[in-house]
């Protein structure tokens, strides 16, 4: 008697946030970024201009398919101290005044430029966000590369880093207290 209406009020609860949960979605999916001018001065990477480019229609793909186009220009913040980088002053990569944001918060040198000829690798991990509506944001990662000497050309891939979708955590909750109400109707009725 009692489980039928605590079934119902926890269904009638959760009702807004399973509507909510299912037209706002993580930010998932790739892309990549070119570039040029960059110099790396073995401590930092100064981009002129700030100016960078949203790679081929092939290298993008999930939410950042409906968010950017391939071509489209954005900015990344400069300089980049990657040798003592904080997140206190994270760099930011930004498209389409805020369709899409990346705050970058750790940058790591993988492969020294002084080891492979002036071409250097970074790793770091954020987090992407939109102004775009029904998206919510999403922790990512960078991969980057700069190539020549001097004043090089880079490229970057930032993809999305796979969390548990909201729905789901939603069911796992839900499923949860329906266990804790059996097992209290059980206690209640012995």
């Amino acid at each position: 008697m009692y489980l039928p209406k605590l079934v119902a009020i926890l269904a009638l609860g959760f009702a807004p946030f399973a509507a909510q949960a299912s037209t706002i979605s993580p930010i998932s999916g790739q892309f990549s970024i070119t570039g040029s001018s960059i110099s790396d001065n073995g401590t930092s990477l100064t981009f002129t201009p700030s100016t960078i480019v949203v790679g081929a229609a092939n290298t993008i793909s999930g939410s950042f398919f409906s968010l950017l186009t391939a071509g489209e220009s954005g900015s990344i913040t400069s300089p980049i101290n990657y040798m003592n980088y904080s997140a206190q002053t994270p760099a930011q990569i930004v498209f389409g005044n805020g369709a899409v944001d990346f705050t970058i918060s750790s940058l790591t040198e993988v492969t020294s430029a002084s080891n492979l000829s002036n071409f250097a690798i970074f790793t770091g991990t954020g987090m992407v966000t939109s102004n775009v509506a029904g998206f919510s944001s999403a922790p990512a990662s960078l991969t980057f590369s700069t190539q020549g000497s001097g004043d090089t050309t880079f490229s970057a891939t930032v993809d999305t880093i796979s969390a548990v979708p909201e729905p789901s955590t939603l069911a796992m909750l839900g499923t949860g207290l329906i266990g804790i109400a059996g097992i209290a109707k059980r206690r209640f009725l012995a």
